[in-house]
């Protein structure tokens, strides 16, 4: 039988020591690792997680100031509705108006006649056409349009009676439409006005609201 000498088993000891030094060491410098991994997605998911609650927070202020600017603009028209509905009313001739549209015509001082037009759509998808007479002896003209929509769209299209365009409005979410119009008419060109007006009102998945007003003297 073989007898290590000590000074053998002196330096095998050490070795043995050492070896497990390392190994000890490398344990944990792995698991040192793995902590700041783990602490680095930690960090990663709260600030993803910071991020969506900050844009829900816009996307919520947006729509907040959104449904605001919306319920001022209905607050505008019902106060306009208002104002015109205090205009005498007699029968109606000359002017078709789609179903389900709300509209105010009256008659103030002589040979002066209104009419105003309003609908709130929510969601809704429909194209409507009226129709309204200007007289031989006008000699004003004056359109107004006015309009807010969250999503969709409404287009408003007015039209001379010999059916060519004179005015087309697109109103959509990316601004609010505030249109107006006024014309003096000269003698010699009051042919062009005189008739059958037409005005065609289209929503396409529109949630909001319109008003088109026509005025003439």
């Amino acid at each position: 039988m073989k007898i290590l000498r000590p000074s053998k088993i002196f330096f095998l000891g050490t070795a043995l020591l050492i070896s497990g030094t390392l190994v000890f060491s490398q344990s944990e410098a792995e698991k040192e690792k793995q902590k700041a991994m783990e602490a680095e997605k930690k960090a990663q998911m709260e600030h993803m997680m910071q991020e969506r609650q900050q844009a829900l927070e816009d996307q919520q202020k947006k729509m907040q100031q959104l449904e605001q600017e919306y319920a001022t603009q209905a607050r505008v028209f019902d106060r306009q509705a208002r104002e015109y509905s205090r205009w005498t009313v007699p029968e109606v001739s000359g002017i078709a108006v789609p179903d389900g549209e709300i509209f105010i015509a009256g008659w103030g001082q002589e040979n002066q006649s209104q009419l105003t037009i309003r609908k709130n759509f929510r969601g809704t998808s429909n194209t409507s056409k009226g129709k309204f007479d200007v007289e031989s002896d006008i000699r004003r003209f004056r359109c107004m349009i006015n309009g807010t929509v969250r999503t969709g769209a409404i287009t408003i299209t007015v039209e001379y009676p010999d059916g060519k365009t004179f005015k087309e409005l697109t109103i959509n979410s990316s601004a609010d439409i505030n249109f107006s119009q006024s014309i003096s008419i000269e003698e010699d060109e009051a042919k062009k006005y005189v008739g059958s007006w037409t005005y065609v009102i289209k929503a396409e998945d529109a949630e909001g609201s319109y008003m088109l007003q026509i005025m003439t003297n």
